[in-house]
């Protein structure tokens, strides 16, 4: 007897068909099977059944649900808590820096051993170069090595053996870089010149084999000198912008000195020294305001598009240190308010009777700190002066010429009270001479 095969779905209990669904299988039995009532009221209350169980279900699920969820809540609510007091810290600022100060030692010195054999190299030619190679720098022993260091592929007859003309040590073919002397030259200071050369292969005399980690060395010190000696046209522009700022701010600390000197009736200074350094002044911050815009338009390239915001600060903080500081200067004084502080001032030290007596001293030459001093000037007068005091006021007048043409006013303060000691001093001398006289 032949088994028959067993069917699952939605089938139809009459003509065996799967409806694939119960609403289906609900509609077909109405349409084609609807004088067997017992039977569709059977299967009617079978998906009832299943239905309801599936809806309750859900709903125990559902709810379980929510239930597990506002126990999670409960469970790991955090209470609010004072603020937690630092812990225990330990600082490794000092192990960092004496470990880099080790790390950098070493590179430096491993570096400069290669400079010195590159130039003595560079120094070797003939046909005997590579046996003065050999006996400058100790090749290792290719006997002892039998892959190469960098990719561990075996030497054989296709790939064969080669020494780092700077270290020694051993390389395959593929692992090998060749330093030319063109570069080698830019890296080495003070060598001989290649194009007198004499002996070898073209080939041989164009470059040096090396491994990569004496290239990279090598590559870190020329990025380094080329840092050193070409600089971007943002740090040249804003070096000079620095520069202008910092002759600037000792002008405007001048000019204030200057301004309340004159104000308070000293005769330390000169209007005229006043006015000048203000022109001074302003073209300083003319200079400061033009670098300012030349590094806001400077292009900005796509890998480093912060540039723009850097630029723009730039202009910011230039026109913030214009406005403050050279544009808020007071005017200089009228002759009129300058001689009227003068009488006020004389007034008040002939009310205060102060007599102050001024020590004779020598007159010398003025060098300040900043390095500025007068050139000497052949007195042309010193034949015709019989007086050494006349002959030494007008060194002390050219003097006085030769700073003002430097801008140097605090030199010309001196050397006025310099000039001014020394006609005192020429005026008692007379006052002497005609009450001798008399």
């Amino acid at each position: 007897m032949a088994e028959a095969s067993i069917q699952e779905g939605f089938l139809c209990p009459i003509c065996h068909k799967d409806l694939r669904s119960a609403n289906n299988l609900i509609t077909h039995f109405q349409d084609l099977h609807s004088e067997e009532k017992d039977i569709l009221r059977s299967i009617k209350d079978i998906y009832g059944k299943v239905k309801k169980k599936i809806l309750t279900l859900d709903d125990q699920d559902l709810e379980s649900f929510k239930t597990e969820i506002s126990f999670e809540k409960e469970k790991y609510y955090l209470e609010y808590s004072e603020p937690q007091e630092p812990g225990l810290t330990q600082s490794h600022t000092d192990y960092f820096k004496s470990v880099r100060r080790d790390r950098l030692d070493h590179r430096t010195a491993e570096t400069n051993k290669l400079i010195i054999r590159l130039d003595r190299l560079l120094r070797v030619y003939g046909a005997d170069r590579k046996q003065h190679e050999q006996e400058l720098v100790a090749w290792l022993d290719g006997t002892t090595v039998s892959r190469c260091p960098s990719c561990a592929s075996s030497f054989n007859i296709t790939r064969r053996q080669h020494h780092c003309r700077l270290c020694g040590s051993i390389m395959c073919s593929s692992c090998s870089y060749f330093l030319s002397y063109e570069t080698a030259m830019t890296i080495v200071a003070q060598v001989n010149n290649v194009s007198s050369r004499d002996g070898g292969s073209a080939k041989e005399m164009e470059s040096l084999r090396i491994c990569y980690h004496c290239l990279e060395m090598l590559e870190s010190r020329r990025r380094v000198q080329i840092e050193q000696v070409i600089q971007p046209i943002i740090c040249q522009l804003y070096m000079h912008l620095q520069n202008n700022k910092s002759q600037a701010h000792n002008s405007v600390e001048m000019y204030n000195k200057m301004y309340n000197s004159l104000v308070s009736g000293e005769t330390t200074y000169l209007l005229q020294d006043l006015q000048s350094l203000r022109t001074v002044i302003a073209d300083k911050a003319q200079m400061i305001d033009t670098l300012s815009k030349k590094i806001t338009s400077l292009p900005v390239e796509e890998e480093t598009p912060k540039a723009a915001i850097l630029h723009n600060n730039i202009r910011k903080a230039t026109s913030a240190y214009i406005k403050d500081h050279l544009l808020t200067l007071p005017a200089p004084p009228s002759k009129e308010e300058i001689e009227k502080m003068k009488g006020e001032r004389s007034a008040k030290l002939n009310r205060e009777d102060d007599i102050i007596s001024v020590p004779r001293t020598t007159i010398k030459k003025v060098a300040v700190a900043t390095g500025w001093s007068p050139a000497n000037v052949p007195n042309q007068d010193a034949v015709i002066e019989d007086d050494p005091l006349l002959a030494q006021m007008n060194i002390v007048r050219s003097y006085i010429e030769q700073a003002r043409d430097a801008q140097r006013f605090e030199e010309i303060a001196s050397l006025r009270d310099n000039l001014n000691m020394l006609k005192e001093m020429y005026q008692q001398q007379q006052t002497e001479k005609n009450s001798a006289i008399s």
